[in-house]
């Protein structure tokens, strides 16, 4: 198993099992490794502990758009008003990618921005669209499913090894308990 991967599967399987080392985890936030800082940012928001809404915050100004996402996704999960302000700051970003999470994690935090979510189904850019599905399925909204099933034979792909848009959107339809075919 590779370094990172198995780091992940060891995290996961640590956060899971044994109550989170909270401090350790946001001082992982400064981690050297986008793809650490993007798996805490990640995990802190499944932690759900108000001790990370401030350094969460502070990671929606990541260099990686990774970070970024991540972070404001844990912040919509977390569920914390003071995640408000910063996170409507990024709806102006210049990176729709993010535009995207911000919108999510506003979503979950009461901020309804699902239409906004479902505008993005339509970008030309396919990490758009992606981001897209994947914020519609963690949110479980049921009134996606009709602009996801559009999307049901999009076949791009980020990179070579994923899979595609409309396979995304079929596991995100199962999710929401729509049946395809």
């Amino acid at each position: 198993m590779g370094g990172i991967l198995r780091f992940t599967f060891v995290t996961w399987h640590y956060f899971m099992e044994v109550p989170p080392n909270i401090e350790g985890a946001i001082e992982l936030l400064k981690s050297p490794d986008t793809q650490i800082r993007q798996f805490v940012a990640y995990l802190l928001g499944e932690a759900k502990h108000p001790a990370a809404i401030e350094p969460l915050i502070a990671a929606l100004s990541d260099t990686h758009v990774g970070v970024r996402g991540a972070a404001a996704n844990a912040l919509g999960k977390i569920g914390d008003p003071r995640a408000l302000p910063p996170l409507r700051m990024l709806l102006a970003d210049k990176n729709p990618q993010m535009v995207v999470w911000a919108a999510f994690g506003l979503t979950l935090l009461g901020d309804d921005h699902f239409d906004d979510l479902i505008g993005y189904l339509r970008s030309p850019d396919v990490m758009v669209r992606r981001s897209a599905v994947l914020a519609l399925n963690q949110l479980g909204d049921q009134r996606a499913i009709p602009a996801l099933t559009l999307l049901l034979e999009d076949r791009e792909k980020r990179f070579d090894s994923d899979n595609t848009v409309g396979e995304a959107v079929e596991r995100a339809l199962a999710s929401l308990g729509h049946r395809v075919g």
